[in-house]
Formats: structure tokens, C-alpha cells, sequence
């Protein structure tokens, strides 16, 4: 179970790196497609038609930053899962994951400096970091006033 546990980190962690790997142009057609995708659907339900020029302006930030704020959560969940596999107290296993979470997210943002059209943003990492916090968390809400 260790293992497969410790497979499923690195995946995500590929996919996260996979993610930031694609120069900002793909990137934004990405988000932007799924955006639109919605609206869509939106449209469909509402009967209604939007200008997909307002949409992608007003929502393609708040729509990234809660993807970089979900997939750490996610990073989050599978580390501190990981990390229960081990002989740790729950203060060392949320520490360490919480560790191993922003260095990850430190590294991901310096990588995009060297992606075509991509920045290191200091707000992503206060992001990330946050999403990693609530899924660690989340795996520990029952145990979390027991914290030693």
C-alpha cells in the first residue's frame, strides 16, 4: 500500500509539473476552452447568451487560481495519506506534509520561469499552500484537537 501510495504522489506531482510545463499561450487556451465549455452549458440550462470577451475577462484569473488552489489540495490529501503510512506523530505527519507541499510549490513556480511566456508569482505559492493546508487538514479533522 506504501507503494502505491507513494506512486500516486509523484503522478501528481507530474502532472502539477506537466501542467506548468505548457508556455502560457497553451495554457490560457486551455482554461480559456474550459471557460467557454461552461458558459455553454450555462447558456444551454439558462437560455441565455453571454459575450465570451466579459466571461474570459472576469472569470480566467478567479478560474486559475482555484486550479492551483484544488490541485495542491488534492497534492495535500495524497501526501498526508502517504505520510500515515509511516511510524509519525500527527504533528510530524502534517508538518511534513506541509513541508513537502510548499517546497513543491516553490519549485513549480520557479520552473515556470523558464516556460515560454510564464512567471514565478508569490501569490500562486500562497495559493498552493493553502490548498495543501486545507486537504491535509481535511484528512485530519477528527484527530486535529488530539494534535500531538
Amino acid at each position: 500500500m506504501k507503494t502505491l501510495k507513494i506512486a500516486i504522489v509523484i503522478l501528481w506531482m507530474l502532472l502539477i509539473f506537466l501542467f506548468s510545463n505548457q508556455p502560457a499561450s497553451d495554457s490560457s487556451k486551455l482554461s480559456d476552452g474550459l471557460i467557454l465549455k461552461t458558459v455553454r452549458i450555462i447558456e444551454k440550462i439558462t437560455n441565455k447568451n453571454y459575450n465570451d470577451k466579459e466571461i474570459l475577462n472576469k472569470f480566467v484569473k478567479p478560474i486559475r487560481k482555484l486550479a492551483h488552489f484544488t490541485i495542491y489540495l488534492v497534492l495535500g490529501i495524497f501526501v498526508i495519506l502517504l505520510l500515515k503510512e509511516y511510524n509519525l506523530t500527527l504533528s510530524k505527519q502534517i508538518i511534513i506534509s506541509i513541508l513537502i507541499c510548499i517546497l513543491y510549490a516553490i519549485s513549480d513556480e520557479i520552473h515556470q520561469l523558464f516556460i515560454d511566456g510564464r512567471s514565478c508569482e508569490l501569490l500562486d505559492v500562497f495559493i498552493d499552500l493553502s490548498g495543501s493546508f486545507i486537504g491535509i487538514n481535511l484528512m485530519n479533522i477528527n484527530k486535529i484537537h488530539n494534535f500531538k
